[in-house]
């Protein structure tokens, strides 16, 4: 784990008004939020995508530091799950393990990615910690993305996250619950809506994401959620338009608006259901204005303050 970054940003003043997340960053001995970085792109590499996500942990952090906090809220930093040497399957057991031990002392994790491979690292966790302790717990993956992510390859890539948590799940004789909001027929080819109707996957697509059919949407959501005990949230920057999201492996020429996302995300909080939350594929070297990374920063927020 890396330990390097510094919560550092600008100070208003004393008392809990004026505070701002840097502030309450390791302050406390029992978070409620835990934010752990997983820096790689070597799931992307592996898909033949534009590398450079590993460097996004830390920039996504640099843009929460001086978020204000708006009621009182305890994180914990764990620092960061590095991919070395090309060893995905190392570090995503790696990030399983943090995951786990999060959900084990009471906290809520928030994965901040890298590469979509981040999503093999923080299902497992989830699943490692139902099998160990709740073994009864049914466990849904809400996947905002355009791209269903559920190719078959010989070994994990930033493709295959999600056939790899269906694989899992199989081999436990558990259920899979797969959601996927933001499917571009554009970006996935006609074998991966075949991989996803096969296992039984809801799908919602990009161009029905438009503000009048929000309430129908929500439905369809609950709907999905009802069958479950426990969520895995993740969200691939890449789900969004480029002119806001113009740091990804893969910018969406369409893409979704954040008035249409913003309600989802609300509801599916209501449940109270969220145990894992990440985002994925902020790419600093395709950033512009640290764009993507505040979109990321932003999306964490909503997360964590009601």
């Amino acid at each position: 784990m890396d330990h390097s970054f510094k919560w550092q940003g600008r100070y208003d003043g004393e008392g809990e008004a004026h505070l701002r997340i840097h502030q309450v960053v390791n302050t406390s001995q029992h978070a409620t939020y835990a934010f752990i970085g997983f820096s790689s792109d070597e799931g992307v590499k592996r898909n033949k995508g534009r590398v450079g996500a590993a460097d996004a942990p830390d920039l996504i952090r640099a843009q929460l530091a001086n978020l204000p906090v708006h009621q009182p809220v305890t994180i914990a930093d764990l620092g960061t799950v590095v991919c070395d040497s090309g060893k995905l399957e190392t570090a995503q057991a790696e990030l399983a393990d943090q995951v786990e031990r999060c959900l084990k002392q009471g906290m809520k994790p928030i994965v901040l990615g890298g590469g979509h491979e981040v999503a093999f690292g923080s299902f497992s966790g989830l699943f490692q910690y139902i099998q160990n302790h709740e073994p009864n717990k049914k466990i849904g993956i809400i996947n905002f993305d355009a791209h269903f992510d559920l190719r078959e390859a010989d070994q994990v890539t930033s493709g295959t996250p999600f056939l790899n948590a269906a694989t899992l799940s199989a081999q436990h004789q558990q259920e899979f619950h797969y959601l996927c909001i933001g499917v571009a027929k554009h970006s996935n080819t006609k074998i991966l809506f075949e991989t996803a109707d096969r296992l039984n996957s809801t799908y919602i697509y990009d161009d029905e994401l438009q503000q009048k059919n929000v309430e129908n949407i929500i439905l369809k959501i609950q709907k999905f959620i009802g069958k479950v005990d426990y969520l895995y949230i993740t969200v691939d920057l890449d789900v969004f338009s480029a002119s806001i999201a113009p740091g990804v492996s893969a910018p969406a020429v369409k893409g979704v608006d954040l008035s249409v996302f913003d309600p989802l995300l609300e509801a599916i909080k209501e449940t109270g259901k969220i145990k894992v939350f990440d985002v994925a594929e902020c790419n600093p070297r395709f950033d512009l204005d640290s764009r993507t990374a505040k979109l990321a920063a932003y999306i964490i927020f909503n997360y964590i303050f009601d």
